[in-house]
């Protein structure tokens, strides 16, 4: 029998990607889980009771499920995880926990302390892919409401993953409109600018250098995720706008340089673009060798 201060029964919210990677590593540790979707898939239903209801609603079978938690898993897109919000904490006892995954934090964290209910809260956003597990990739958590049961879940996550911890939610926000806003921006104007300049793919592949490649290879990476947890990335982190706004000026910049008489110019803004790396440009550059010889052109056609 578990303590009441660790994990004995959670309630996980939202059968996607990443409530199943968090789902699977409670039930390796042995927390006794009630699964909430709409259609819980099979391999849902392998990790514990299954209950098959919209959360965004409030529901009897719901509030039940909660009542005799230890803590709760809110894996939802932001709009649902806010629609779901105040009955969860309704419906929690005093003292229990309330995670979420969402990969913007402070509009989810305003609402959820202005409620003041009496539980801990621990913001969650794991920085990779679910598919690639947690193998030791960045976890950022955000204790929003520190208490035990937080404690316990970090405790667990620090076993796999590597679990940065941030002050408060705008700076969450702040350093994801960096880490994953801008960078996908970046991914994402190159495919637009793929598209405007109606780049024809079977005829580049063959003769594409591996930086090229690296670049496409972005591009389906995220062509192969969700586009509502991309397009939140976005839309809903208030620092987003400011990471695009920089990349902008940074393109009209290389523009002017790459435009002016003087080729030491455009040397200076290759140099200032690279200056960022600062003491890990060395290492940073033998990981890019080693990944981009490994790059190759998929099969025209």
């Amino acid at each position: 029998m578990r303590s009441r201060s660790e994990l004995g029964h959670v309630v996980v919210i939202g059968g996607g990607a990443v409530g199943r990677l968090l789902a699977g590593v409670l039930a390796d540790d042995g927390s006794a889980l009630t699964l909430v979707d709409v259609a819980p898939a099979p391999p849902l239903r392998e990790l514990g009771a299954c209950l098959a209801l919209d959360a965004r609603r409030p529901a009897e079978q719901l509030s039940a499920a909660l009542a005799s938690a230890d803590g709760a898993v809110l894996a939802l897109p932001e709009t649902a995880a806010l629609d779901a919000l105040p009955h969860v904490l309704e419906a929690l006892p005093a003292g229990a926990l309330l995670a979420d995954t969402l990969s913007v934090k402070t509009p989810f964290a305003h609402a959820a302390l202005a409620a003041a209910a009496p539980v801990e809260l621990c913001s969650l956003n794991p920085m990779f892919a679910p598919a690639l597990g947690f193998d030791d990739h960045a976890v950022i958590a955000v204790e929003l409401a520190p208490g035990p049961r937080s404690q316990a879940l970090l405790t667990l996550l620090r076993k796999r993953a590597h679990v940065v911890t941030l002050p408060d939610a705008a700076a969450h926000d702040r350093a994801t409109a960096v880490l994953q806003a801008a960078a996908h921006a970046s991914a994402l104007t190159f495919g637009l600018a793929l598209a405007q300049l109606d780049a024809d793919l079977d005829a580049l592949l063959p003769a594409a250098p591996p930086p090229f490649l690296a670049l496409l290879a972005l591009l389906a990476r995220i062509a192969d995720g969700s586009p509502e947890t991309y397009a939140d990335v976005q839309r809903a982190n208030p620092f987003a706008p400011e990471a695009r706004a920089a990349l902008r000026a940074a393109l009209e910049a290389l523009d002017a340089a790459a435009a002016d008489a003087d080729p030491r110019v455009a040397e200076a803004a290759i140099a200032a673009a690279t200056a960022p790396l600062g003491a890990y440009r060395e290492a940073l550059a033998e990981q890019a060798a080693a990944l981009l010889a490994s790059l190759r052109p998929p099969p025209v056609g």
